[in-house]
This record gives C-alpha cells, structure tokens and sequence, in this order.
C-alpha cells in the first residue's frame, strides 16, 4: 500500500512537471542590439541576400522580395539565415547549389563549394558576404 502511494506521487510530480515550463529562454535578437542577421533565397530563376538587417524577420522579408524580383516570382524559399557570420553561395551545373555560412568570408566560401561539388561539377561562388555586428556600425 505504501510503495502504491509513493508511486502515485512520483506519478502527479512528474506530470506536473510536464505540463510547466522549467525554464524560459529569451530570444537573442531581441536582446542583443549588436546581432547583424543576414539571409539568403532562391528560387526559380532568382536569388535574394540581404547582410546586416537588425532582426531576422527583416533579413527574411528583404532576401525574399529580392529573390522575387530578379526572376523567383513565388517559387523563391529562404535557404539559409546566419546571425553575426558570414555567408557563401556557390552553383554549379545543372543548377545545383551548396550554401554555408561561417566566421570567416573565406571559410564560408570554401564551405559552399565543398557542399556544391559533393553535388555537382564546375562549382563557382556566386556570392559571399557577411553579417558582423562591427561591420554596420
């Protein structure tokens, strides 16, 4: 009869902790004034990036009007967000792609060919920036 009463107990604690949230975890970008967001979009004939925007809802809303524009009408995705890094693009044929992003321009760069060529032949970076918070200021 104890063990009974023990385990019904151990039973309501643990669905009580289920049920609450034991801890809550602040969003970065709305705390951190320094944070540079970037992103990029592809889609159909086009291609939209956007480096340095303060949130991630203005870098996602910026890449894809740009993809839009020049040719991805509504076939254009965000393929990547990056915070506070640098970003690479790399095509190759048969329109294949490798996207990365990392600390440094040349790293990310070297990144997305390695992730181009592990596709494709005749890989080349089509883009390269980055999104660092002493770069916008």
């Amino acid at each position: 009869m104890k063990r009974l009463a023990i385990l019904a107990l151990l039973l309501a604690a643990a669905i009580l902790l289920m049920a609450t949230p034991l801890i809550a975890t602040p969003a970065i970008a709305a705390t951190d004034q320094s944070a540079r967001w970037g992103a990029l979009a592809l889609g159909g004939n086009g291609f939209g990036a956007v480096r340095g925007s303060r949130d991630e809802a203005s870098a996602l809303s910026g890449a894809l009007r740009q993809c839009e524009e020049s040719g991805g009408g509504g076939a254009c995705r965000i393929r990547m967000t990056y915070r506070n890094q640098c970003a690479a693009y790399a095509t190759g044929e048969d329109r294949y792609v490798g996207i990365s992003h990392a600390a440094s321009i040349t790293k990310a760069m070297q990144l997305a060919l390695r992730s181009c060529r592990a596709l494709t032949s005749h890989c080349t970076v089509a883009y390269g920036a980055c999104s660092l918070p002493d770069s916008f200021n």
